[in-house]
């Protein structure tokens, strides 16, 4: 088949290995395969002859997968309706199987092409579901002395495409409890946190994390499994065990967030870690049922949450004359904006001082008083500065 050169793309951002063949007889009809962290692919043999085979390739969720397996969903179907609304063709030499061409074609030429029959079919006996691989996890961690924390979001209206909830309210919060724990802001997230892949339907994501100056990653070994007793705990006594292990509790107020979008959604959250200096998988399961539990922990035990931060930036406005003075700058370590009130008792300093609006560097000292969200109220936040400290040598 004759692909427009418009869709060609460098290289394909995998690495396959054949895990099942599902129509096998003089060639490799169709295929399931994966990439190195166990992601899932269908693979369909297009076109073939001497010298070249044209391939297929359809990224899939757990939940798809299983669905096309039972045929609850034919093949031509899911691979004119792919789930990240594109698919991957690519040219590969037998001799060699080195990749001569690859294409990244997007759903709305796809039914124009007719890649496979309509009438397809393929013979599957195996009942059993796929699921994780937590052999494979293990061995991926230890090969690549990282830590590794897989998790995907399964929900009824994520079956066809992400939604911009589930990224907005499940993975950043879920980075931002990384973070947290890790005591780390947006500079340094970079030099921790790694994304190995996105899987488009379910919002798998799959996170490394290790820090290359430190040989046994000890610091983030203790916060992931930290983590992981957070995602696990059911009780009031649980968080109460693991907020005493950390210096701040700003963690809590990212996992509300996440708790009431499962409720919301009635979705399920999979969270499975494993260490390089480990043999086990460890595993969560957050349904409605247990976030529902979950939620009212938080309601009673974290009513308020109290944070003080020292970031550096710039006042971008300083106002005496209002009822509460107020202020807001500019935060430099997350790019962000900041505003809120000034605590009464640096106001004569403010007064007294020369401050540079929008140009001098300042080191702000940041009070966060944060309400979660409740069954009868939105989350609240409050910030105070409560000091600053000009960083121009030269006064």
């Amino acid at each position: 088949m004759k692909i427009d050169d418009k869709y060609i793309v460098n290289s394909l951002p995998f690495n396959l290995e054949v895990v099942k063949a599902f129509d096998f007889e003089l060639e490799p009809t169709f295929l399931l395969e994966k990439d190195a962290i166990g992601n899932y692919y269908l693979s369909y043999l297009i076109d073939s002859n001497e010298v070249i085979e044209q391939r297929a390739i359809l990224p899939v969720s757990f939940e798809r997968l299983n669905k096309i397996l039972k045929k609850e969903i034919n093949l031509s179907e899911a691979f004119n309706n792919p789930e990240n609304k594109s698919i991957y063709i690519y040219d590969i030499y037998h001799e060699n199987g080195k990749v001569e061409n690859s294409y990244l074609l997007p759903k709305s030429i796809l039914n124009s092409l007719d890649l496979i029959p309509i009438d397809y079919d393929f013979e599957y006996f195996n009942e059993k579901e796929v699921s994780l691989d937590e052999k494979e996890i293990v061995i991926y961690s230890n090969t690549k002395r990282k830590i590794i924390i897989d998790f995907y979001l399964k929900s009824q209206n994520l079956i066809n495409s992400i939604k911009p909830y589930a990224f907005n309210k499940v993975f950043i919060p879920f980075v931002d409890i990384i973070k947290s724990l890790l005591e780390i802001d947006n500079r340094q997230v970079d030099r921790f946190v790694s994304y190995s892949n996105l899987r488009q339907s379910s919002l798998g994501i799959t996170i490394e994390i290790d820090d290359p100056n430190d040989l046994f990653i000890e610091k983030e070994i203790n916060a992931s499994e930290l983590m992981m007793r957070l995602l696990n705990a059911d009780e009031k006594e649980d968080f109460e065990r693991i907020t005493t292990k950390t210096k701040k509790s700003t963690y809590i107020k990212y996992y509300s967030k996440i708790i009431n979008t499962i409720i919301e959604n009635d979705a399920q959250l999979f969270t499975a870690y494993a260490s390089p200096f480990d043999t086990k998988v460890y595993k969560s399961i957050i349904d409605k049922d247990k976030a529902i539990k979950v939620k009212k922990i938080i309601d009673e035990a974290f009513d308020v949450i109290e944070d003080i931060e020292i970031v550096t930036g710039i006042f971008l406005e300083i106002d005496l004359a209002s009822k509460f003075p107020i202020f807001k700058i500019q935060n430099f370590d997350d790019e962000s904006t900041l505003k809120g009130k000034i605590e009464l008792s640096i106001i004569d300093k403010v007064k007294s001082d020369y401050i540079n609006i929008g140009k001098e560097k300042y080191k702000f000292t940041i009070k966060t008083i944060y309400h979660p969200e409740t069954s009868v109220k939105p989350e609240e936040i409050e910030r105070f500065l409560i000091d600053y400290e000009s960083m121009d040598n030269a006064r």
